[in-house]
C-alpha cells in the first residue's frame, strides 16, 4: 500500500522532486494552507504532510497546531538553508517529525519519507492498541456491558443534564433469578448464556444511541433511559421481563429457563427534590428490585 502524502507548497522544484519519488508514495500538492488543512481534514487521506515554510499565506506554528488537531499525519517541515536555525525552533516546539533542508537530493527526501511512513505506521498501531486496552477497560467482557466505573461517571453527569434542562431520567435495575442454583447445577456456561441473553435482550429494546446499559455485578444489569418518564420506563422494563421468561438454553438436552426482577425508579422535572441525586437513584432502584425479589421474583417494580 503507498504512503498518501500532501505537499504544502508553491517551490516548483520540491513538487517536482517530490513527484519524482517511487510508487511506494502517493503525491498530492496545494499551493495554500487553507487546502491543505481542508485535504487533510478528511479523516484518514494522508499518512503525511510536507509542508514549505514559504508556503502560500502560511503561519508555520498556527498551521502545524491545526494539523495535529485535524489529522492524524505525519507532519515534515521544509526550510530553506538561510531558515535551518530558526525553522529547527518549529520543529522542536510543535513536535514536528523531521526537519528536510532545501536543496535536497532525491535520496535524502525517500529516506525522509520513508521514515515518516514508518511513523505513521507505528502511531497507528499504538493508537489502535490505546483503543483496544480502552475498550477492555470501559466494557464487561463476556457482556459488551458498561461496566460500573463507567456508570459512576457517566450517570451522574445525565442526571445533572436532566435537572438542569427539566427532562425525565429513568433506570432499570435488572437481576437474574436463581441464577446460582444455574450455574450450580448445569455450570457457569449456561450461567453465561443467561447473562448475555439479558444484554442482548435489552440492547433490542433500547434505543443504541440514546440508552446504555452497565453490568453492576455478577448478575444484575443497569439500564439507563434518557429522556424517558417512569412509566414509559416501567414499559421497557416489563418488555424484557417478558423477553427473558421466554429465554430457554439447552443444557446437554436439558432446557433450562430462568427469570429476572426488576426495579426501576427516576427523575421526574415535576417532582425536582425526588430521586435528584446518583445514590438517591441507586437506592430507590435497588429497593424496589428487592422487593420484586422478596415478592417471588419475575416480577417488575416501579417506584416513582
Amino acid at each position: 500500500m503507498s504512503s498518501k502524502i500532501l505537499v504544502v507548497s508553491n517551490n516548483q522544484d520540491l513538487i517536482t522532486l517530490c513527484r519524482a519519488t517511487n510508487s511506494d508514495f502517493e503525491i498530492t500538492c496545494t499551493g495554500t494552507a487553507e487546502d491543505g488543512l481542508a485535504a487533510l481534514s478528511v479523516s484518514g487521506q494522508y499518512h503525511i504532510v510536507l509542508v514549505d515554510i514559504h508556503a502560500s499565506n502560511l503561519e508555520p506554528t498556527a498551521f502545524f497546531k491545526k494539523i495535529a488537531k485535524t489529522s492524524s499525519a505525519v507532519p515534515l517541515l521544509v526550510a530553506g538553508e538561510q531558515e535551518l536555525v530558526s525553522a529547527l525552533d518549529l520543529v522542536n516546539r510543535l513536535c514536528v517529525f523531521r526537519l528536510l533542508p532545501l536543496p535536497s537530493s532525491l535520496e535524502l527526501l525517500e529516506r525522509v519519507l520513508y521514515d515518516s511512513a514508518c511513523q505513521f505506521k507505528l502511531i497507528s498501531r499504538e493508537q489502535k492498541l490505546r483503543k483496544k486496552v480502552q475498550q477492555l477497560s470501559t466494557t464487561d467482557a463476556l457482556t459488551g456491558c458498561l461496566t460500573r466505573t463507567i456508570l459512576e461517571e457517566r450517570l451522574p453527569s445525565e442526571l445533572q443534564r436532566s435537572i438542569r434542562y427539566s427532562h425525565y431520567l429513568s433506570i432499570i435495575q435488572c437481576d437474574i433469578d436463581n441464577l446460582g442454583e444455574v450455574n450450580q447445577s448445569h455450570g457457569h456456561r449456561v450461567g453465561d448464556r443467561f447473562l448475555t441473553g439479558v444484554a442482548q435482550a435489552a440492547r433490542e429494546l433500547f434505543r443504541s444511541d440514546v440508552d446504555w446499559i452497565t453490568r453492576l455485578g455478577d448478575d444484575d444489569f443497569l439500564i439507563v433511559l434518557p429522556e424517558t418518564p417512569i412509566r414509559g420506563a416501567g414499559i421497557v422494563a416489563e418488555r424484557l421481563r417478558k423477553s427473558l421468561s421466554e429465554l430457554t438454553i439447552d443444557a446437554k438436552g436439558t432446557p433450562v429457563q430462568t427469570t429476572i426482577s426488576v426495579g426501576v425508579s427516576g427523575y421526574a422535572p415535576e417532582t425536582p427534590d425526588w430521586n435528584n441525586s446518583f445514590d438517591s437513584l441507586l437506592l430507590v432502584a435497588g429497593n424496589c428490585l428487592e422487593q420484586a425479589k422478596s415478592g417471588g421474583g419475575n416480577r417488575v417494580l416501579v417506584c416513582p
